[in-house]
């Protein structure tokens, strides 16, 4: 336990690091920054089309058993019938930008507000009504920005506990990988690899599931959110089926004027590692593409201290011609996460293209001295030939110390 005295020498030192940290706002900001969406998404990084800590949930399935209980009251009841809550937090960055190609430097200081607000709202075994957004508040190089943005908003009910359906804008379980989801051609917006475990924006859909036992059969129809006519709406379909610890899925999208798909997912497991698989294949320009990915996490923690590890890899490959390659792709990424005492933690993320053998690595650390008070600092080293997908202004490295102040859920 950290002593007063010490809480608040650390917390002075922080202060103090971070206001002499010099930072100025430059003109080569759009030179050096402004590629920022090559790698802030997997769509840019991908070319792919629009369409949940470190490594999420276990991978592995569960031996799964019938329960008493209907799944209306298991899905559905609430006893206190509202609940309203949320999350808050505050950061400052200082960052410093150089492209080890011209030897050009930039600095630069940022800070954001953001704020989730929820509602759950469940009157009885019937129906439910959920919402969710965010609210962030940006200001960086002498601007500053306001987003609002609506994350779900949708209703539960069922009939005659036979068949669940789910009303509204929704994130859509559908996909198995981690880095990568060829899978997933559902949701708006696309896993970025960098922050896998961040949520996804899912569209404004009907959806309806049937319960088989243990198994599942899903069907979506979906308003996509440049849809004018009827004929815009999107029609997907998915079978899950549970062989003791293992999970296999089947799937179908179609929408008119895109590229009819199907689709197989595979999640199991052997001991404490998690294995998952996605096959899907396309067929647009007369002829049919394949993608595929293969990945596994592992994840370790001791009993005796806060020591833990945590593992994940995975491999994707992309036979759809996209705006970074008119050929097929291969992807590589991995991470490593380590937590050393219950204030200090590491990490190492790697993601690389096998074609023109570009790639970014970042390694950070994260020390929270105090409640209420963290920091992170990391670095990203871009890697490349000049123009390459990693690197299209060439090589360069980057880092940013920052410093995350009275966040908190309530």
């Amino acid at each position: 336990m950290h002593s007063k005295p010490s809480q608040y020498f650390l917390v002075c030192l922080m202060l103090s690091l971070l206001v002499s940290f010099p930072a100025f706002a430059s003109s080569e900001d759009d030179l050096f920054f402004g590629g920022d969406a090559v790698l802030s998404s997997e769509d840019a990084l991908f070319g792919g089309d629009s369409s949940s800590d470190l490594f999420g949930g276990d991978r592995v399935v569960e031996e799964a058993t019938e329960t008493d209980l209907s799944l209306s009251d298991l899905l559905l009841t609430n006893a206190d019938g509202l609940k309203i809550g949320g999350s808050y937090s505050f950061s400052v960055t200082p960052a410093w930008f150089k492209n080890l190609e011209t030897d050009a430097t930039v600095k630069t200081l940022s800070s954001k507000m953001n704020s989730t607000f929820y509602f759950d709202a469940r009157p009885d075994t019937d129906i439910r009504v959920y919402g969710k957004a965010d609210v962030s508040y940006s200001q960086a190089n002498g601007s500053d920005s306001l987003t609002v943005n609506l994350r779900e908003l949708f209703s539960d009910f069922n009939i005659d506990d036979q068949i669940f359906f789910r009303v509204g804008k929704q994130t859509i379980a559908w996909g198995v990988g981690y880095f990568f989801s060829p899978a997933d051609l559902l949701n708006v917006t696309e896993i970025d690899p960098s922050d896998p475990s961040a949520e996804l924006e899912g569209p404004v859909a009907v959806k309806a599931n049937m319960p088989l036992g243990v198994d599942n059969l899903y069907g979506y129809v979906i308003l996509p959110p440049d849809g004018f006519a009827v004929t815009d709406l999107a029609l997907a379909g998915n079978y899950e089926k549970v062989f003791g610890q293992s999970e296999v899925g089947f799937g179908a999208f179609y929408q008119d004027g895109q590229d009819p798909a199907v689709m197989v997912t595979v999640s199991s497991g052997i001991k404490d590692i998690s294995i998952f698989g996605e096959a899907v294949t396309k067929y647009g320009d007369s002829r049919l593409y394949f993608q595929g990915t293969l990945g596994a996490q592992f994840s370790w923690s001791s009993s005796e201290s806060d020591f833990g590890f945590s593992f994940a890899a995975q491999y994707y490959y992309n036979g759809e011609p996209t705006a970074v390659s008119s050929n097929e792709s291969h992807y590589a990424a991995s991470s490593v996460s380590v937590s050393l005492t219950d204030s200090l933690s590491a990490g190492l993320f790697w993601i690389g293209n096998m074609g023109d053998l570009s790639g970014w690595l970042k390694p950070s650390l994260t020390w929270k001295p105090v409640d209420y008070i963290s920091m992170a600092f990391g670095l990203n080293y871009l890697y490349g030939g000049l123009g390459d997908q990693f690197s299209p202004i060439g090589r360069s490295i980057s880092a940013s110390l920052g410093f995350t102040l009275g966040g908190t859920d309530f």
